[in-house]
């Protein structure tokens, strides 16, 4: 170095070197500030990315990833619809059950009106058919009704009933339903051997029919007795002068003709006929 050269000139010169010193140093710092923010915020997505991959096949909560990258939550219903929906459930098993129990209703209304039908039906049967008896025994009328001369007391006096010959020992049958009232064996006031039957109300009044002048009958008080049953067979017991039926009619408790009861049967007709030819 030279003595003489002045030291002032070296430091402007230092200076400046001084400076661009701090200058580089500055834009280093700024360009490593620079590239540290950019990859800082790279590996930011980059894990965001990939968290949210994970999440979208494996979360816990269902939760899934669309196409887009967008998360998208399960379809969940609202305690409204499901109200909504146990409340038509409810509504629809309601009907079910109304309308099963309507129809077993009408099941047992409809077999009701049948039986009930039915039994109206047989009723009506059986009061047309009461005041129609049938013929109680073989064999034409001998004695009607009414006024005449008795055959073995030679005076006139009222017949209480209608003679229906026959043969001893044919049946004698039932005219019409009932309940048996009375049976007396013996002479009996002049009926013989006798049974009465309580045929019950026909038309508003009470009807018993009687069978006199029985060889023997085979039924007994309280027993029931249907239209056609054998109760006895034909004889001459009592004031009698030959086999034959005494077949009376009592409405209310007083004697009436039977041909009210008996004579509307055509087969009356035909038995009479027939007994006649015999």
């Amino acid at each position: 170095m030279r003595a003489d050269k002045p030291r002032r000139a070296a430091e402007p010169d230092g200076t400046r070197r001084s400076s661009d010193v701090i200058h580089t140093l500055a834009k280093r710092t700024a360009i490593v500030a620079l590239v540290s923010g950019i990859g800082l915020s790279a590996a930011t997505a980059f894990t965001a990315s990939s968290a949210t991959a994970a999440l979208g096949t494996q979360s816990p909560l269902g939760i899934s990833t669309l196409a887009g990258g967008v998360a998208a939550s399960p379809s969940v219903a609202s305690p409204e619809d499901v109200a909504a929906e146990r409340s038509e459930t409810l509504d629809q098993q309601a009907d079910a059950i109304s309308s099963a129990a309507a129809d077993a209703a009408a099941v047992r209304r409809t077999d009701a009106l049948t039986t009930e039908a039915t039994s109206l039906e047989t009723e009506n049967e059986r009061l047309r058919n009461l005041s129609k008896f049938m013929w109680p025994t073989k064999g034409g009328v001998g004695s009607p009704f009414g006024m005449r001369f008795h055959p073995i007391l030679h005076y006139y006096r009222m017949h209480d009933g209608d003679d229906i010959g026959g043969t001893c020992g044919q049946p004698i049958w039932a005219a019409q339903s009932g309940t048996v009232i009375k049976t007396e064996m013996g002479y009996n006031g002049g009926s013989g051997n006798n049974v009465w039957i309580d045929n019950g109300d026909i038309n508003g009044v009470n009807v018993a029919s009687g069978y006199l002048h029985m060889r023997n009958y085979i039924v007994k008080v309280g027993q029931y007795v249907n239209k056609g049953d054998v109760i006895g067979y034909v004889g001459s017991t009592g004031l009698s002068t030959a086999c034959h039926l005494h077949f009376s009619i009592k409405k209310d408790g007083r004697e009436s003709n039977p041909m009210e009861y008996i004579g509307w049967n055509s087969e009356s007709d035909q038995k009479a006929a027939k007994s006649d030819n015999e």
